[in-house]
């Protein structure tokens, strides 16, 4: 049950404080009628000077944002003005018309204090603190260093700034509106600081990754699942624990890769407890490669389709046929060459070969660090994944000259990495997926995922637009970089099968960031490579329900 259903709305909090907020920046507003300038002194009690205004609005904005995240941090505010409204009252405030609506007011707060739910992560509460220190001293510093004055004459200084009065003080005129602009530029950093998202959180550990592992061997599992093994996302289980998601936080965008691995029967929950941790930090939740059997789970996110995963079923691929002729060509032309290859585990590699392959992967990307998110892992053959089986083609000399990682997947094999050297025969790539494919007939294995196809649809057309027309030649002509048409041409000759991938996201208000988190996700720097004295648990065993 979420927040708004438990402990009820917070939407008249949120729509009062923006109202507030609004007619708190009345004043920097040169030409506002006369009744408007009215109804914001009936807020401020007094007139403000336009910077102040400006701030203190965009302050009161934030506040009322946070309410309507149910943010603890702006519950407090809220409590606070409503106490500094009483008091004021109680002082000789003439306006005693308050009085009962900041009472009413009080107690609402108090009654609905549980709607707050979504407390400060302890890192924004620290921040603020030092921000609140430094903001103190370098007041009372700034005021001993011009004209001498205690810390105690800058109160009414500060209180006749803020009110766009012309108060002065000897030596320093100009003092008090300072000191007002910086107490109202400290106020909304803090505000920012207190009601901001959580940071980004530490990596799984490796007992939260070993059972991933063991989540991974589901048969239930997606084939993208073993990507959530990347060392570099975080988890969120199930509360069964037969589910979980990895994901990463860029941004303020929570992006899980692909589907919940594990039991498809706690799926949902997985999902569900995702999109609770988001909103208790702040994040905005997003999938990249969402499979379309699982979108109606993710509630009421937008979703756009943005490509397809390549799947081959080894029980029903064969070389024969016109449709599959260049495929059997290439292989040809590597056995002609006395290309030689092979099929074993990572962890059955010697310390020689391995390094051997490294300076093949090195040459493949021409230097370039690995990349990926998605559809990627990481720690290429660092013996961090010992589990995985690796493709190997030697040259006729005998040395590697190209190879290819795949990770087991609750079904299937997944195409992990692809690499091959610059000087290597061609159709190698080619050789290496039919053995691979061949190999998971014999082990039983149900598909083989290879590449992602993006925009497949766009670059299958026949019949374009305008609009498709121009995205069409824009992915051409960048191909050379992002390799998408390529790719799609490279794996279109396997006559695989399709899933749809889509990206999940909370509103289109985000696109932009979602847009930036996800390219920097997918072609950033991976992390550097892991002194493997650790290996991950080897996805293995089913899950059985008791």
């Amino acid at each position: 049950m979420d927040a708004a259903k438990q402990h009820g709305s917070v939407w008249p909090f949120t729509f009062v404080t923006a109202a507030v907020a609004s007619l708190l920046a009345v004043p920097a507003l040169g030409d506002a009628p006369g009744w408007l300038r009215g109804l914001a002194e009936l807020v401020t009690g007094s007139p403000l000077a336009p910077a102040h205004a400006v701030m203190l609005g965009l302050a009161l904005a934030f506040v009322a944002r946070g309410a309507r995240l149910r943010r603890r941090a702006a519950w407090y505010g809220l409590v606070v003005l409503v106490v500094m409204g009483l008091l004021a009252v109680a002082a000789g405030d003439d306006a005693l018309w308050r009085l009962p609506l900041l009472a009413a007011a009080l107690l609402a707060l108090w009654i609905r204090r549980a709607a707050f739910d979504v407390r400060p992560h302890p890192e924004r509460i620290r921040t603020a603190i030092r921000t609140g220190a430094v903001l103190v001293l370098s007041t009372a510093v700034l005021s001993v260093l011009v004209g001498g004055m205690s810390i105690e004459s800058v109160g009414p200084g500060v209180a006749s700034g803020l009110s766009g009065g012309g108060g002065s003080i000897e030596g320093a005129a100009w003092l008090p509106g300072v000191l007002g602009v910086i107490g109202v530029v400290g106020l909304l950093v803090l505000v920012v600081t207190l009601l901001a998202s959580d940071p980004p959180p530490p990596p799984g550990d490796e007992n939260e990754r070993r059972r991933v592992a063991r989540l991974v061997a589901h048969p239930g599992s997606d084939t993208l699942a073993p990507f959530a093994l990347r060392r570099d996302k975080s988890y969120v289980f199930s509360p069964d624990g037969r589910a979980a998601i990895g994901y990463r936080v860029l941004f303020g965008i929570a992006a899980a890769g692909g589907d919940p691995v594990g039991d498809p029967g706690s799926h949902a929950a997985a999902i569900n407890a995702f999109l609770e941790r988001c909103r208790r930090a702040g994040w905005r939740p997003a999938v990249l490669g969402a499979s379309a059997g699982l979108l109606p789970a993710w509630g009421g996110l937008r979703s756009i389709g943005f490509g397809d995963e390549v799947v081959v079923r080894p029980g029903e691929f064969s070389l024969s046929g016109r449709q599959m002729r260049n495929v059997r060509q290439a292989v040809r032309r590597t056995y002609n060459a006395g290309v030689t290859s092979e099929i074993v585990a990572e962890r059955d590699l010697t310390d020689d070969l391995r390094e051997r392959l490294l300076a093949v992967a090195a040459s493949s990307l021409g230097g370039a660090a690995e990349r990926g998110f998605s559809m990627n892992l990481d720690e290429l053959l660092t013996g961090y994944h010992p589990g995985t089986i690796v493709a190997i083609a030697y040259g006729a000399d005998g040395a590697p000259i190209a190879f290819q990682r795949y990770v087991i997947a609750g079904e299937g094999v997944s195409l992990d990495a692809m690499r091959r050297s610059p000087d290597g025969p061609n159709g190698v790539n080619e050789r290496l997926i039919v053995e691979v494919v061949e190999y998971a007939a014999e082990h039983g294995h149900g598909v083989v995922s290879l590449n992602f196809a993006a925009f497949r649809e766009l670059l299958d057309s026949d019949e374009r637009g305008v609009l498709e027309k121009t995205g069409y030649q824009a992915l051409h002509l960048l191909d050379p970089w992002i390799a998408v048409e390529s790719l799609y041409l490279f794996d279109k000759k396997f006559r695989p099968g399709y899933r749809p991938r889509s990206v999940v996201f909370r509103s289109w208000a985000d696109i932009v960031r979602l847009a930036a988190a996800l390219l920097t996700l997918e072609f950033g720097r991976t992390r550097p490579p892991h002194a493997a004295g650790d290996p991950v648990a080897e996805p293995a065993g089913h899950l059985e329900r008791p």
